[in-house]
């Protein structure tokens, strides 16, 4: 019965260790949700032990909720956050309506090293390879052109030019465990209804160092 009892505990506390490490530098989310007669806000975001972090993903929150509250019809924010090495990488899903033609619908992202305290944007990598943006140009045209979708000739000038070696084009990136995701938002790379994609380029094809 004290080996049941003993094994018992042992298996708790491995439990317990195993969620502290994954969720070791998240703390808690923040979740808005307030469902008037005309206004429908459905907002979650992470909230982490370090403060610089917190305070820049509340900065990027609050543009959406505070001055512009009462022009919506609806705001859904969600996220979806990645940990590699000492970075922390978040990107930002946000969806609102204000009237018009059709709902608008933006990605923004954060990187953060968890170690220097600094956040990490696209200069950054032109830092770390000057030669970077041109790697990312090339990985993508070459990813999107084997997509049927983009035969089409308005399409596929669209992704050329969405696809082009200069900063705008990539500034919304993820650092992860898999390699740089890089973002493009709807109207980049493709008509609106085509919606918004993303793609994953590993740091051994960008010889990058993080």
């Amino acid at each position: 019965m004290k080996k049941k009892y003993i094994l018992l505990l042992m298996l708790l506390l491995i439990i317990i260790t195993s969620i502290t490490l994954i969720y070791r530098n998240r703390s808690n989310e923040k979740i808005i949700y307030n469902n008037k007669e005309d206004i429908d806000i459905k907002v979650k975001y992470p909230i982490y032990e370090y403060y610089k972090l917190n305070k820049v993903i509340t900065k990027n929150v609050n543009y959406y909720l505070k001055d512009n509250i009462d022009n919506y019809y609806f705001l859904y924010i969600d996220y979806k956050d990645y940990e590699y090495k000492e970075y922390i990488s978040i990107v930002l899903y946000i969806s609102y309506f204000t009237g018009g033609a059709h709902p608008n619908y933006e990605i923004k992202t954060i990187n953060y090293n968890k170690n220097t305290n600094k956040f990490i944007d696209i200069d950054d990598l032109i830092n770390m390879d000057k030669d970077i943006l041109n790697k990312l140009s090339i990985y993508s045209r070459e990813y999107f052109s084997n997509n049927d979708m983009f035969n089409d000739k308005v399409v596929f000038d669209m992704m050329i030019d969405g696809t082009k070696s200069i900063k705008d084009n990539y500034k919304y990136f993820n650092i992860t465990s898999d390699g740089l995701i890089i973002y493009f938002n709807r109207y980049q790379i493709a008509p609106y209804y085509y919606g918004d994609y993303n793609i994953t380029i590993p740091y051994n094809y960008l010889n990058l160092s993080i």
